[in-house]
C-alpha cells in the first residue's frame, strides 16, 4: 500500500475519513505482536466462557466461538492464516478471521473488553512462559558451572582485582563467582514470575465494565491467582514489562562479564582457556584468524540488554495514567529483551559446557608476588602489626622484582628486623600456588574444601528458585 492509499477502518463508525495512510503504517503492529496469537485465542476462549457462564451470550454462541477459534488456532499452527493490510494488530485480526468463520457470535465476542485490558492479559500470558523458559535456560547453565567447577577444583589460577593479578584463586572458585550472581538471577525470575498473579482481563478501557463480568472466572481460567486491582494500573501501567526488561538487563551485565573472559583468555597472549571450533568463526581476509564471536556477542548484550531498559522506562515516564498510544512500543522493547538474553544465556552454557583450560599455563601464571599477602599474614601472625607488614613486604616485593619473594625477604632482613625470620624462611621457599590454596582458612574463600561448600550451598540455592518457591 503506498502513502496516497486510504485504508479502511476496522472501527469506523466515529468517523467519516479513512485512516491517512501513513497513521496506519505506523499504528500497525501486526509485524510485532503477532507472536500473541496463541495467548489472544487462550484468552478470547476463556471469555467466550465467561460471557455465557453470565448470560450475556447464549450458549450456542458460545460453541460457535469455540469452533471458530480452534480453527483460527488451527490456521496459525499450520501457517496458513492470512494477514490482511487492515489488520491493525493481532488482536483485531484474530476477531475478523473469526467473523468470517462463524459470522454473527463473532460480534459477539468483544462484549466487555477493550483492547486496553485485552492485550495486557495477553502479554503476561505471554511474559510468564518466556519468564519460565528464561529460568529453564539460566537454571541449566548454573548447573553447567557447578560441574565444571567440580572439574577445577585443583587447578590454580591467579584471581585478580583492577585487572592485575591480586591472589591465587582456582578455576572452580572463578566459576562459583559466576554461578553465584546466575542463582541470584534465577532468584529474580521466579519472584517475578510469582508477583505476575493478577489477571487484567475484565478492566475495560480505564474504569471498568457497567456489564455483570465475573473476573475470578477468567482470572483463574487463564491460570493466575486473582483479577487485578485497580483498572487504570491494569491497563495503563507496564511496570511488570520494565521489571521483566530490567532482569533481562542484570542477566545480561552478568553474562558479559563472562564473555570478556572468554575472549580475553582464549587468546594468544594468554591461552589459559580453549574454545572448541564449533563457537568460534573465521576471518573472511585472514586464514588463520580463529574470532571468539560467541563470547564477544554474549558480552555485547551487556551493553543492548540495558539499552531496552533505558528504552522502556523512557517510554513509559511522564505519560499519565491510564492507555496511551506511546505504550505500543512496549512489546518490541520487551519481545527484543527476552529473546537477546534468552539467546545470551544459551549460548552462555554452551561455552561454559565446551571450554577446556591448560592447567599447566594457568599455574605458571600463579607469579611469585601473589605470595606477597601470605607473608604479610604470616608476619602478623608472628606479632607483627598489619600497617608494619603491609610496608615491609612491599619492600620485599620491590627488592624481589620479578624473581622469588624469598631472595627479597633476604634482602629486606638484613636492614629490618624480621620475627620468626628462620621459620618464615623456611615456609616461605617452600610455598607453593597450592599451598597458598589450602592455607585460606576463611568462609567463601577459594580453599578448595571452602569451594566444596559453596557448590553444595549454590545447589540448595539453586532449588529454593524453582517456579512457584522463590524465596523470600
Amino acid at each position: 500500500m503506498s502513502d496516497g492509499d486510504t485504508p479502511a477502518r476496522s472501527l469506523g463508525g466515529r468517523f467519516d475519513e479513512a485512516t491517512d495512510a501513513i497513521l496506519h503504517r505506523i499504528n500497525r503492529s501486526v509485524p510485532v505482536d503477532q507472536r500473541l496469537w496463541r495467548e489472544d485465542i487462550g484468552g478470547s476462549h476463556t471469555h467466550a466462557r465467561m460471557l455465557a457462564k453470565v448470560g450475556l451470550i447464549t450458549e450456542a454462541d458460545r460453541d460457535a466461538l469455540w469452533q471458530g477459534l480452534d480453527a483460527v488456532h488451527a490456521e496459525f499452527e499450520a501457517g496458513t492464516f492470512l494477514f490482511q493490510e487492515a489488520d491493525e494488530d493481532i488482536h483485531m485480526a484474530v476477531e475478523r478471521r473469526l467473523g468470517e468463520l462463524v459470522g454473527e457470535p463473532a460480534r459477539r465476542l468483544h462484549t466487555g473488553r477493550s483492547r486496553n485490558d485485552q492485550v495486557m492479559t495477553d502479554t503476561l500470558l505471554w511474559l510468564r512462559g518466556a519468564i519460565a523458559g528464561l529460568h529453564g535456560h539460566l537454571s541449566d547453565v548454573v548447573d553447567t558451572l557447578l560441574v565444571r567447577a567440580e572439574e577445577g577444583l585443583d587447578t590454580v589460577m591467579p584471581g585478580f582485582t583492577h585487572s592485575q593479578p591480586a591472589q591465587v584463586s582456582s578455576v572452580a572458585h572463578w566459576l562459583l563467582a559466576h554461578a553465584d550472581e546466575a542463582t541470584d538471577h534465577l532468584r529474580r525470575l521466579a519472584d517475578l514470575h510469582r508477583r505476575i498473579d493478577a489477571s487484567p482481563l475484565g478492566s475495560g478501557a480505564n474504569a471498568g465494565s457497567f456489564l455483570p463480568l465475573d473476573r475470578e472466572t477468567t482470572a483463574a481460567n487463564l491460570g493466575f491467582d486473582r483479577p487485578s486491582g485497580n483498572s487504570i494500573a491494569s491497563t495503563g501501567s507496564r511496570m511488570a514489562l520494565l521489571d521483566a526488561v530490567g532482569v533481562c538487563a542484570m542477566i545480561g551485565t552478568s553474562l558479559s562479564r563472562l564473555g570478556e573472559e572468554l575472549v580475553w583468555w582464549s587468546s594468544p597472549q594468554f591461552r589459559w582457556i580453549r574454545l572448541p571450533d564449533r563457537l568460534t568463526t573465521g576471518s573472511s581476509l585472514l586464514p588463520h584468524k580463529r574470532n571468539p564471536d560467541g563470547a564477544e556477542l554474549i558480552r555485547g548484550q551487556g551493553k543492548v540488554l540495558p539499552a531496552e531498559f533505558a528504552a522502556m522506562a523512557a517510554t513509559m515516564a511522564a505519560l499519565p495514567t491510564g492507555y496511551s498510544k506511546d505504550l505500543q512500543h512496549d512489546k518490541a522493547i520487551l519481545f527484543r529483551a527476552m529473546d537477546g538474553c534468552r539467546d545470551a544465556v544459551v549460548l552462555t552454557g554452551a561455552h561454559v559446557a565446551a571450554l577446556s583450560w591448560d592447567a599447566e599455563r594457568l599455574r605458571a601464571a600463579c607469579v611469585p608476588q601473589l605470595g606477597a599477602l601470605w607473608l604479610a599474614d604470616r608476619l602478623v601472625l608472628a606479632g607483627m602489626p598489619f600497617r608494619t607488614a603491609h610496608h615491609l613486604v612491599g619492600a620485599v616485593v620491590r627488592m624481589a622484582g620479578e624473581g622469588s619473594l624469598v631472595d627479597g625477604l633476604e634482602a629486606v632482613s638484613i636492614e629490618h628486623a624480621v620475627p620468626d625470620l628462620e621459620a618464615i624462611h623456611a615456609e616461605l621457599t617452600a610455598l607453593t600456588p597450592e599451598a597458598m590454596l589450602t592455607g585460606l582458612k576463611t568462609a567463601g574463600s577459594a580453599a578448595p574444601d571452602q569451594v566444596r561448600l559453596q557448590i553444595d550451598a549454590l545447589r540448595v540455592r539453586r532449588d529454593a528458585t524453582r517456579l512457584g518457591h522463590a524465596e523470600d
